[in-house]
């Protein structure tokens, strides 16, 4: 009994110093973080951690997510391993805990991440993107209250939804109008289709009162609309889908691996490139590409091996492949499963749709965007 009665001491220790030395053992880690409206990745590591500049490992950590800045309420984000998450509640104890205090604390603001503002160069909510499969819309214009089948903005317009969508006043969408289908310009394969952005909608009510078979009947799926912003020729039949707001301030982020793609269309489906032109890259999020990396865009170099081999009359002459020459730089600023959407920022000369370009790492952001406004990053 005696040995009992000195073993619970020791016992008691031991306890102590697992819960304290093992916060885990009381404190629970969170392993996933439920979106909610309004949230983004900073917002979030600021949360767990207390340090929003983790977001960019947040993010590798989930590849579902395309931008950083606006998540989907509802999704489901998985938070970082090994990284201790902060204890909100014993933060709140003291807070409340009866304390004079002799002076108010001054308030921590979070340090400013700067980005560049591309609005000088394009117009981000009419970027488009390449699809790799034949675009789904919502619906499509009906018709318009003129009767005109040009468009133009501030015309009041009529959406026809397809089943199952619905929208209410203040919904915004998207009018976009889908290419062909188009071919790799250097593998000849077949890569996608061209989803352009005409144009962008507010619905204001639903409408449609239908007329057949002698009796009147509810339409559903019938909107009267607004369009708010024009940015090409817009006819109705053109196709409608949700509105997806994009920033305008976008920060420079470094490539993690070395990445080599091409440029096989630009926005306007021209051949040649010039500077501040949308393009679109056949690589995309699965790839490593993210919203703010560099890619220089570069010519080959070829020339012709003055030295004959022993089977030049049969073959084609050999060459000496030479460093590659940068002629241009490029932003991602929208990146998808398989495809990506970039700005030229510079160009040196024009260029065709299936130059080379290749991603650019770095330590410190390069001054590279000397000559762009810079912004505070959301």
């Amino acid at each position: 009994m005696s040995r009992i009665k000195k073993a619970i001491p020791v016992i008691l220790i031991l306890f102590l110093a697992i819960c304290l030395f093992s916060p885990s053992f009381i404190w629970a880690q969170p392993q996933t973080h439920v979106v909610q409206r309004g949230d983004t990745l900073w917002d979030i590591c600021e949360k767990y951690y207390g340090d929003p500049n983790l977001w960019p490992k947040l993010w590798q950590m989930n590849p579902f997510i395309t931008n950083p800045h606006l998540l989907k309420p509802g999704d489901l984000v998985t938070l970082l391993e090994g990284v201790p998450v902060r204890r909100a509640e014993v933060e709140q104890e003291e807070k409340e805990m009866p304390v004079k205090k002799a002076e108010e604390p001054k308030p921590i603001t979070a340090p400013a991440v700067t980005g560049i503002d591309v609005s000088g160069l394009t117009n981000v909510q009419a970027l488009g993107h390449l699809s790799v499969k034949e675009v789904d819309p919502w619906g499509f214009v009906l018709a318009s209250e003129s009767g005109r089948e040009l468009l133009a903005q501030g015309e009041t317009i009529f959406l026809h939804l397809n089943n199952g969508k619905a929208a209410k006043p203040g919904d915004q969408f998207n009018i976009c109008k889908s290419s062909p289908l188009i071919k790799h310009p250097i593998t000849g394969e077949k890569i996608g289709y061209i989803l352009s952005v005409l144009g962008r909608v507010v619905v204001e009510e639903e409408v449609g009162l239908g007329f057949g078979g002698g009796a009147f009947y509810k339409k559903e799926g019938v909107y009267k609309a607004k369009i708010e912003e024009y940015f090409r020729e817009l006819n109705v039949g053109d196709l409608v889908l949700p509105f997806e707001p994009i920033s305008q301030c976008v920060q420079p982020i470094s490539l993690d691996e070395p990445l080599v793609g091409n440029i096989v269309a630009t926005q306007d489906q021209r051949s040649l490139v010039a500077s501040n032109r949308v393009v679109y890259l056949d690589h995309g999020f699965n790839d490593g590409v993210r919203r703010g990396n560099i890619f220089e865009v570069v010519r080959t170099h070829l020339v012709r091996d003055p030295v004959k081999g022993e089977m030049d009359f049969i073959s084609k002459p050999r060459s000496i492949i030479l460093p590659d020459i940068p002629i241009g730089t490029i932003m991602v600023l929208e990146s998808r499963p398989d495809t990506s959407t970039a700005i030229v920022i510079s160009a040196n000369e024009e260029f065709l749709i299936g130059t080379y370009v290749k991603g650019l790492s770095w330590v410190e952001t390069p001054d590279l965007f000397t000559r762009i406004p810079t912004c505070p990053t959301e």
